[in-house]
This record gives C-alpha cells, structure tokens and sequence, in this order.
C-alpha cells in the first residue's frame, strides 16, 4: 500500500493519520503496562503485608508426611537394628517424626550412657524429632534392676537432655510450644492445619501409687503424679483450645502409655480418658491418639463416651517397638476428612528368621 505513487498532498495527509495512530497505540501499550507494574506491585505489597501462608496456617492445603514410633532400641539387638529404623525413615525426609517414649527397654540400668545413646541417636535424624519420655527412663528407674534410681532425679535428666529448648530435636529443627517451666516435655506444635500435642503420660499407672496385698505402697509417687496429671489435663484443655481458635482439623496427641492395656495397672489414666473423650467430642475435626508401651502395631478406636458409646472422630495410633524395630508414617492431607493415612514400614533387615509351626 505505501509503495504506491500517490500526490503529495494525499501522502502527507495519509502519514500524519497513520502517526496519530501509531501515537495511540504506544500510549495504550505505556498505559497497560503501567497498569500491569501496577497491580504487580499491589499483589507484592499484599504479600509482604501478612496475606502469605505459612506451613503452620491452618489454610494450608497441602499435605505432608510424618513418622512415629517408640519403644527402641531394647537391649544389644534393639541398639544394633535402631540405625536401620532411622536411615529408613531419613530417606523418606519427613516434616518430622514423633517419639513416643521408653529409650531403653525395663529391664536394664538407668545409667548415663543409656540417655547419651538416646541423645546420639535422635542427633542423627536428619528432619525434626519430637521426644515424648516413656517410663522406663524415669518412673521404673527405681526397680533393683534399674539401678535404684530416684525417678524424679531420672525425669529431672530428661528434661535437661531432651526439654531445654524451644525447638525439636534432630539436625533440622522445628519451634515447639513447652508448658514450661515445670513441664517442658509437654509440647505443642502446628503444621498445615493440624495441631500436634505431646504430653508426660506414662506406663506403670502414670507413676501413681501402687499397693501390695498388705496395703504397703510397693511403687509409684502420690505428689509427683497428682501435680502432673493436673498438669497434663490442662496442657490438653489448652492445647484443644488453640486448635479450635486455629481452626484446626485435626489434633494428634502423642504419648507413651497404652491406657488399654490389658496386662498392666490402667486406673489412673481415667481422669486423661474421661478428658480426651469430653475435648474429643465438642472438637469438629478428627483427633489421633499415639501410644507405645505395648509395641505392637494397633490402629483402632477404643476411647468411649460416658454411655459406652465409641466415639468416632477419635483414631488410636499404637506403634511399633521392643523387637519389633520398625516404624510408622502417616500421611497427613487437611483436604481429606480423615486427615491421616497411616502406613506401615517394617525393616526387612530386622525380620527374624521365622520357625514354622
């Protein structure tokens, strides 16, 4: 077109409209982009002003994965397999993993070298470990056995090795909510819509006293678990209350004892029962209950409401442990109802050789 010969007159005519034009054109093109720079700069803005989620958000969807187990190693064979259980759970590079208690098993001394072992071991997780004390490193540390320990001595040692800190254990690190000072093993901690409880609940009949046939207290410590069953119940009242003001949907409470064992003294976890099932059942979401103590693996529902009604947003989680070395994981979706998916992981190198019947 603007080859063609034309008058003079026209061709003026005809350049000044097509610069007019092309005028308008880079001024819209100079507008939209500033536009553009614009709201750029705005959604920036309302980053850095508080609208980005962190992983503790209780909006954040995405899901995660995470290890328990307890109850390990026991003896020569549970330290010789323990690495196995560790580089296993290293390869999965979890969020974190729970431990839910007893790092030696009840039959052997109380000694230092047991909790060095513990301290070694846990420093070579490579994600975050949440430590939760079982009995056999504090309250059976008074059995002739054990050494003839003080177990309030023995506690006051796993707080210093394993409670002295805001933080987890492990190399890489997570901040943990302490109910200090007098009960720092009780934790807290959030991630990605759930909020994760560790609380001193023991074995042995969480440390309360234990009478013969004579009426003669044989073990136990009436002010030691008074103060801290008090305590453990309100470290559970307010750690549900955040979740509910978090918007939680699920909590996990982490623990040693098997409040449902069948062979050993359960009576003085009553007052934990009758509080999880009340906080369970005026909770919306779902809430896990992670136990030792009996180290066989066990997913069930066993918490009942005051009817004998089983109450069914309530999940128990028993892990693993004495010669069975291996671990669980859970994998945690907060778009999923059931929020958890729990997996197990058994060590093919610590299966024994197996004799058929």
């Amino acid at each position: 077109m603007f080859g063609r010969a034309s008058p003079n007159g026209r061709t003026a005519a005809i350049a000044d409209r097509l610069l007019t034009a092309m005028n308008a054109v880079m001024n819209t093109r100079i507008v939209t982009t500033a536009l553009g720079l614009l709201s750029l700069a705005a959604s920036v803005i309302g980053v850095n002003a508080g609208t980005a989620q962190s992983p503790d958000d209780p909006r954040h969807g995405s899901g995660y994965e995470i290890g328990l187990l307890g109850d390990m190693p026991y003896g020569d064979t549970g330290r010789a397999q323990f690495p196995a259980v560790i580089a296993d759970i290293n390869r999965h590079r979890l969020a974190f993993s729970a431990f839910d208690g007893d790092l030696k098993n009840g039959k052997e001394r109380c000694d230092q070298f047991q909790y060095d072992n513990a301290a070694r071991d846990y420093a070579s997780f490579k994600d975050p470990l949440v430590y939760v004390p079982g009995d056999n490193e504090w309250t059976d540390c008074d059995r002739p056995s054990n050494g003839s320990y003080n177990p309030s001595e023995r506690l006051a040692l796993v707080r210093k090795m394993f409670a002295a800190t805001p933080e987890s254990l492990g190399q890489r690190k997570i901040p943990l909510q302490r109910q200090a000072p007098n009960y720092p093993e009780n934790v807290r901690w959030a991630l990605g819509g759930v909020t994760y409880v560790g609380v001193n609940v023991t074995g042995s009949d969480n440390n309360a006293p234990q009478f013969d046939s004579t009426g003669k207290q044989v073990d136990g410590d009436a002010a030691e678990y008074t103060a801290r069953n008090a305590a453990n119940l309100a470290w559970l009242d307010e750690s549900f209350a955040q979740a509910k003001a978090a918007h939680s949907v699920a909590v996990m409470i982490v623990q040693q004892a098997d409040m449902w064992a069948a062979a050993d003294p359960t009576p003085h976890f009553a007052d934990t029962k009758r509080e999880l099932a009340r906080l369970a059942i005026d909770f919306p979401g779902q809430v896990v209950i992670v136990n030792g103590d009996s180290h066989v693996l066990q997913i069930d529902k066993p918490l009942k409401d005051a009817a004998g009604t089983v109450i069914q947003n309530v999940t128990r989680v028993q892990t693993f442990g004495s010669d069975q070395n291996h671990w669980v994981s859970a994998t945690v979706d907060p778009k999923d109802p059931n929020v958890f998916t729990f997996h197990q992981h058994v060590i093919a190198a610590n299966v024994p050789t197996y004799v058929k019947p």
